[in-house]
């Protein structure tokens, strides 16, 4: 008994351990607002393209990527439109290529309504507009100021939602992407 414990602490004793492996941090003036590590999705851009997908690994400074083409399709048995991955596609890219990372998280979504706000006002403003010059004041089309005003403002809010709501977080001076070595 005492001997194959000896040969079995000898054997395992032979195995590599690996037990992390490298990983990316995105720093916020110097605080850490994200890592990145294999099996972890990221979103980001280079000086070419936009990617959306899912690191497999990170090896001396390059990320190790696989892209799922994923699409509806339709299926014949059911009648019914079914998600299904059509290809999956593996790259290699160095960290040092990022230029921009998507926002984290599914939060509001400021643009969409700022764009909905922006265009619902413009149309209210032109309609309200147009009916001041096509109509009589004090007859049942003619459009108050209050509403023009209102749907004015609208716009002008919508404008300011669309260009201020998720940006990507482009690196530089606020944000940096830094490589940890750990094997």
């Amino acid at each position: 008994m005492r001997l194959l414990c000896i040969f079995t602490i000898l054997l395992l004793g032979t195995q590599a351990c690996i037990a992390q492996n490298d990983l990316l941090l995105l720093k916020k003036n110097n605080r850490t607002v994200r890592s990145f590590y294999p099996g972890t999705n990221i979103d980001f851009s280079t000086d070419s393209r936009y990617y959306e997908a899912q690191i497999t690994g990170i090896q001396k400074d390059s990320l190790y990527l696989v892209q799922y083409d994923i699409r509806r399709v339709y299926s014949s048995m059911l009648g019914l439109f079914v998600s299904d991955t059509v290809a999956s596609y593996r790259f290699a890219i160095n960290y040092k290529e990022i230029t921009a990372l998507g926002k984290e998280g599914n939060k509001f979504n400021w643009s969409g309504s700022g764009a909905a706000l922006f265009g619902g006002g413009a149309l209210l403003t032109t309609a309200g507009l147009l009916t001041w010059v096509f109509s009589k004041p004090n007859t049942r089309y003619y459009a108050s100021p209050k509403l023009v005003i209102g749907a004015a403002a609208l716009t002008g809010i919508g404008y300011l939602l669309l260009k201020t709501g998720n940006k990507p977080m482009k690196l530089g001076k606020k944000y940096t992407l830094h490589y940890i070595e750990l094997k």
